[in-house]
């Protein structure tokens, strides 16, 4: 037991929680985003106290994220079976605009980087053509003399039989340790040529940059007198060490989000209840799902397009829609927001760092939502120039300044709460039914702008939103999970080859979960397989009750969750076993209870520190501000009011109140009884 550190780095803010195990008293603060990241991570700590005294540090990065988004990952070279070279473009057939005549599709490796080597195996794992190791050692040394630095290998059928991919590890590891080294069977052992084809590519595309990237920050930890565990957040809401992470770097794409919804997932579980998680950063907008108390898994994720990663990872939906977005009018004279972002250097006008172009929170400044004194040293310049900015915006729209921002707000509420309209509507799921959880430094100020789109009634801010992300790094535990094709007929296949490949599976996640420093009774195996029906390209994954599963037990289990998601039921049909997975779960999470310091006694007016003025449907209104830590329990604070935080501001509309719930969150909700 000790001090644990979450340190999540965000686009425009690095935000960092320490919290004592013993005591679970938790400590905050955000710092701006510096452009050497390890920089900023770490002079951050330093506000905390001493980085010598940590016991562990949990990080949540959009590294690898950004470098595929912005294709700055490093020069990465693919070694293929011949005939396949062009699978990257070829893909799944799809297009960037279905029904547009254009469109364009850069790979993460050109063309001239993607070399084919003469060898092949059959669908069994039988050896059809030897492979060329000379061929293959000429192929490697032109592309390390092209520049490459990194080398994907994704050779046909390779997840039943690796032999050639390993041999290609021993020719290129004939060159030096200098180059990086991906292979398939290792990344994703799975069929599915063009899925693991991508998979293994943005391993190899990213493992270079996220590799220097922790060394330096694990070097300043270091040097700072840091001694314990590094870990990683990893995109399916687990922590890896840094070592492990590197290794792995496919699986901390999404990194950074993943530690916000696992810090809902926290809240969830708490309430009992199914939760939209909403975080508004400077930069972006995420949103996932947490449904009977667990996140929603992807089995896959387009990163970008025609990027597919099959790597589980926590579901989450992206867009460039935070406080930093840029605000503009087009050429159409339409009024757009994001997805270009100030970011934190210079930032909104109203931080005063040379800003220039209007921005959300400079919107929040013009309409009174946010106290510009806690972001800028001199608030009459900064909200004049936040004026100003929007006097430009108007002008093109026949709006004066506060008008402008206004609308602006209305744009960017909308813009996410189609997001959540995304990922809930589409999936069936009626967002009325759910609770919106908002964080990130912005979050909580559009939360119930957003509900009100929605028509959801319940908005559930928790302790410390500003920096949640950085809280669901440490409230996180190990989790790792393999995956292993088998492609056999259900009535084909013994309960005894089902049992020994998931033991196989089992050795290889417990290669990396004993490097992490748990006992294996710390860890929980969990179970699941992907079946289809004979004839069928779709899948559908199935929890499964243990390792020891009989096949007939299996086709009832498959034929249960077909039937309950297609409403229809072909039985009449030989069922496939496609593959089975194994996900390892440590218990870390519910070692750490968080200490919430909720004030039991007193009235809402206890809690005022001044007043103020904020708009809201074109009128201003005379509004209450409120310390949100001396808002007594189960005490009722009615809109319209603002609630200040060290890490974030809480805004309560007109129509909306506040509470305080036993947990310490604070529960804002309707007062319209009839409203939806």
């Amino acid at each position: 037991m000790g001090l644990v550190a979450g340190v999540d780095v965000g686009g425009t803010f690095t935000d960092i929680c320490v919290v004592d195990e013993t005591t679970g008293t938790v400590k905050v603060t955000k710092v701006p985003t510096t452009r050497n990241q390890a920089e900023g991570f770490v002079s951050g700590l330093h506000q905390l106290g001493d980085i010598a005294e940590l016991r562990a540090i949990a990080h949540g990065t959009t590294v690898g994220t950004n470098a595929l988004l912005e294709r700055k990952g490093a020069a990465t070279g693919l070694l293929t079976t011949e005939g396949f070279r062009d699978i990257l473009e070829l893909g799944r057939r799809t297009r960037p605009t279905p029904y547009g005549m254009k469109g364009e599709f850069q790979p993460l490796v050109a063309r001239s980087r993607r070399s084919e080597i003469r060898e092949r195996m059959d669908a069994e794992g039988r050896v059809l053509v030897e492979l060329d190791r000379a061929a293959a050692r000429a192929a490697i040394e032109a592309l390390i003399a092209d520049g490459v630095e990194s080398i994907a290998v994704v050779l046909m059928h390779s997840y039943v039989n690796a032999e050639h991919e390993e041999i290609c590890r021993e020719l290129i590891a004939e060159f030096g340790d200098r180059v990086f080294i991906s292979l398939s069977h290792d990344v994703l052992p799975e069929i599915g040529e063009f899925e693991r084809t991508s998979t293994t590519v943005i391993n190899a595309y990213l493992q270079p940059l996220i590799s220097r990237y922790l060394e330096r920050v694990d070097r300043e930890l270091r040097s700072a007198g840091f001694s314990g565990p590094f870990h990683i957040m990893q995109s399916n809401g687990g922590v890896l060490n840094a070592e492990n992470s590197a290794r792995a770097a496919c699986r901390s794409v999404l990194s950074g989000p993943a530690g916000g919804l696992m810090a809902a997932h926290f809240i969830a579980r708490k309430l009992n209840r199914n939760i939209i998680s909403a975080d508004m950063g400077g930069t972006s907008f995420d949103v996932g799902l947490v449904m009977g108390g667990e996140p929603i898994l992807s089995e896959q994720k387009e990163v970008a397009y025609g990027i597919p990663s099959r790597i589980p990872m926590i579901d989450i939906d992206t867009i460039g829609a935070g406080g930093g977005s840029i605000i503009r009018v087009n050429a159409g004279g339409l009024l757009t927001v994001g997805p270009e972002s100030a970011g934190s250097i210079p930032g909104p006008i109203s931080y005063g760092r040379g800003g220039t172009e209007p921005t959300v929170a400079d919107a929040n400044v013009v309409l009174g939502r946010i106290d510009v004194e806690r972001i800028s040293s001199d608030a009459k310049s900064a909200i004049g120039g936040a004026l100003k900015a929007f006097e430009a915006v108007g002008e093109k729209l026949n709006l004066d300044a506060e008008a402008a921002a206004e609308a602006s707000l209305k744009v960017a509420d909308l813009l996410m709460a189609n997001a959540i309209r995304s990922i809930s509507l589409e999936r069936g799921l009626d967002p009325r039914k759910f609770s919106l959880l908002p964080f990130g430094g912005a979050g909580p100020v559009h939360a119930c702008a957003i509900a009100d789109q929605l028509g959801i009634r319940s908005v559930v801010v928790p302790p410390w939103p500003g920096v949640f992300s950085a809280v669901g790094c440490i409230i996180s535990g190990v989790r790792f999970d393999d995956t292993r094709s088998v492609l056999k007929r259900l009535d084909r296949i013994s309960a005894k080859e089902i049992r020994e490949l998931f033991d196989l599976m089992g050795e290889r996640i417990f290669a990396i979960i004993d490097g992490e420093g748990l006992a294996r009774d710390e860890v929980v195996l969990n179970y699941e397989a992907s079946l289809q029906y004979e004839g069928q390209t779709h899948r559908v994954l199935v929890p499964l009750p243990g390792p020891n599963v009989e096949p007939d037990e299996l086709a009832r289990i498959f034929e249960a969750a077909y039937a309950k998601a297609f409403s229809v039921s072909v039985s009449e049909l030989p069922i496939r076993l496609v593959n089975l997975r194994v996900r390892a779960v440590s218990a870390a999470e519910s070692r750490i209870e968080l200490k919430v310091d909720i004030r039991r006694t007193g009235s809402a007016a206890d809690a005022v520190v001044g007043v103020t003025r904020m708009r809201f449907g074109g009128a201003w209104h005379e509004a209450r501000v409120y310390d949100r830590w001396a808002i007594p329990i189960g005490v009722d604070v009615a809109g319209p009011a603002r609630i200040d935080q060290s890490d974030t501001t809480i805004i309560i509309p007109p129509g909306w109140s506040a509470a305080v719930d036993d947990f310490g969150n604070l529960e804002i909700t309707r007062e319209e009884a009839g409203h939806a």
